[in-house]
């Protein structure tokens, strides 16, 4: 079992190795992610110098690691995103990622069965769990690319509502398989209560945050962050123990509890607005319609983000198995990912009103739509979900996690070839 006193420095280690591969890779115009992978990669399967096998303590961690990663990753991107401007996105969006998670699903699927030979049901859980890319990765794709505010405000919105897909899915079509008799009821619920109630419960969670930072006055303002991670983390608690859908829910809490506020003083200007139809006393609206600002907390929740998002991408790395990794399943992993780049080109003309109207922007932007095929957290819990069903699937966490591989290896080669000559703002040094 590794010391504590190593286990600081390798904690520490991360921290610093993650601040200068940002720097470095601005420089070369990659984000973080593969590096860090890699570095995962040599530490832990290659050279052993963390144990990494199923009875390890580092797997023993994966529910909890990955949880924490889920709630704090995906809050920082809810309290960054702009509901403004979601909204003018969401429509469009939502057809693009529903339609290509359908088709990538199929289509995986179907190899994976003419491959593998597993249950149609096996193969559609394969397809499905990497049927979009990573609500992890892409936000910080997204910060070191070169396109209009639209299309990465869309595409972080794809990975995220993707993310959740392929969770979903995945734990739906398990629950079919372990179900003595399925209906078609039955499965309606599950898809409320992943959907739906996450949608409720998030909002829910958010509105009632905000009251009780305001009603806690100055130490609501001095603990702000503290007190609100601390909601965050109980919030993806509480939705995954009810039933909900814990990614998802984090993102609805996070987006209502940075946006609300900026609504609720769109309403009380529309109100008192003397043309206005609709008038809301002061009173009512100083008590019920004003929250606090929660802007600060932005600023202190980034840098949190910088350290769990590095570790993550570390931690992928440690969870690969080399032993397992066969010719069949390189070769299924590089088709897979053609498949996935050649499906995200096809259904680009939907995202297309995003673009540029400058003919050399709209084709870089077209190529970096078509590399945005990072797969991450969601396949990683997929893999590993059957196994503790008791389900066995020969090679199904293998192949994941190469797919998962092979995804950011080309991801990362794609972006450096459609930006290597384009300029990226030095800001990008703090946010990635």
């Amino acid at each position: 079992m590794i010391s504590t006193s190593l286990l600081f420095i390798f904690l520490a280690g991360i921290a610093f190795l993650g601040f200068i591969i940002s720097i470095f890779s601005s420089k070369i115009r990659i984000t973080k992610t593969m590096p860090l992978m890699i570095i995962g990669l040599i530490a832990g399967p290659v050279l052993g110098a963390v144990a990494t096998g199923p009875t390890s303590t580092i797997s023993k961690l994966s529910p909890i690691i990955t949880s924490i990663a889920i709630a704090f990753i995906l809050f920082d991107v809810g309290i960054n995103m702009d509901l403004s401007k979601l909204s003018k996105v969401i429509k469009l969006s939502t057809a693009f990622t529903l339609m290509l998670a359908i088709s990538t699903g199929i289509v995986l699927g179907v190899i994976a069965y003419l491959t593998f030979h597993w249950t149609l049901i096996e193969s559609l859980i394969f397809g499905f769990a990497l049927s979009g890319p990573s609500s992890i990765i892409v936000p910080t794709l997204m910060k070191s690319i070169s396109a209009k505010s639209e299309m990465k405000t869309a595409l972080v919105y794809e990975s995220v509502a993707s993310d959740s897909v392929e969770l979903i899915i995945p734990i739906l079509l398990l629950k079919v398989m372990l179900s003595a008799n399925p209906t078609i009821t039955l499965v309606a619920m599950m898809v409320f209560d992943a959907i739906a109630g996450s949608i409720i419960f998030g909002t829910a969670l958010a509105l009632l945050w905000l009251y009780l930072l305001k009603r806690f006055g100055s130490l609501g303002r001095n603990y702000g962050w503290t007190l609100t991670i601390t909601m965050v983390i109980a919030t993806y608690g509480l939705a995954q123990q009810f039933g909900f859908n814990g990614a998802f829910t984090i993102f609805v809490f996070s987006l209502a509890f940075a946006n609300i506020g900026n609504l609720s003083t769109k309403i009380y200007r529309l109100t008192a607005n003397p043309r206005s139809k609709t008038s809301i006393p002061e009173e009512i609206m100083s008590k019920y319609f004003s929250f606090p600002d929660v802007s600060y907390i932005k600023n202190y929740h980034k840098e949190i983000e910088f350290f769990t998002s590095t570790f993550f991408f570390v931690y992928i790395g440690l969870l690969f198995t080399i032993s397992g990794i066969s010719t069949t399943l390189i070769a299924v992993s590089v088709i897979a990912t053609v498949i996935i780049i050649a499906l995200r080109y096809l259904f680009f003309p939907i995202l297309k009103k995003f673009a540029s109207s400058d003919v050399n922007e709209f084709n870089a932007t077209r190529a970096m739509v078509a590399f945005d095929i990072p797969r991450g957290l969601s396949p990683a819990i997929v893999a590993t979900l059957p196994l503790a069903l008791g389900i066995i699937i020969p090679n199904f966490l293998n192949q994941i996690f190469m797919v998962i591989f092979v995804t950011n290896l080309i991801s990362t080669i794609g972006m450096f070839l459609v930006y290597r000559k384009k300029r990226i703002n030095p800001a990008i040094l703090v946010q990635t």
